[in-house]
């Protein structure tokens, strides 16, 4: 197996916490002159158990995945103050459940795999479970679970002011 980092999936949800992990994913993508990969999954507005069984038309799907790919390049461009011109971009969206689809997506060889660490409370997390917790089981690529920020906001980055104590 291949060590070096070649590819940094990141779990995007539009969440606060989904971006402070798509900053997070960018800055290693930067760091190790890798490909940035962000994942949006989503499902129909009939939800995730009747897409199962009853998978949306291909026109309702085509429009499902372009209003994904909007709200993708909309949290790239809260997160990132838009799409990364000094990255490799290679963005991805899908039909389905968030954490076995990153878990799918992050399967290459020279894969990391970030995710927010999520704020839910604990209701949720038993209904939907927790993603990053699936992923850390899940994954046979290294995973980086990143924790929510604090006192800089879900939609900003750290001032240099703040950063620089």
């Amino acid at each position: 197996m291949n060590r070096a980092i070649r590819r940094v999936v990141v779990g995007v949800d539009g969440s606060a916490g989904s971006l402070v992990a798509l900053r997070k994913a960018a800055e290693e993508a930067r760091h190790h002159h890798a490909t940035l990969r962000p994942v949006l999954a989503y499902s129909s507005p009939m939800g995730d158990y009747v897409d199962m069984i009853w998978p949306p038309d291909p026109q309702t799907a085509r429009s499902l995945d372009r209003a994904a790919f909007r709200q993708l390049n909309d949290a790239c461009e809260r997160a990132l103050g838009g799409l990364p011109g000094d990255l490799r971009y290679a963005p991805a969206v899908g039909l389905g459940r968030p954490a076995p689809m990153l878990v799918q997506a992050s399967a290459e060889d020279g894969d990391i795999l970030v995710v927010g660490s999520g704020s839910q409370g604990a209701l949720h997390r038993v209904l939907k479970g927790s993603v990053s917790r699936y992923c850390l089981r899940h994954c046979d690529c290294p995973v980086l679970v990143v924790a929510p920020t604090d006192s800089t906001g879900p939609d900003r980055q750290p001032s240099r002011a703040a950063s620089s104590n």
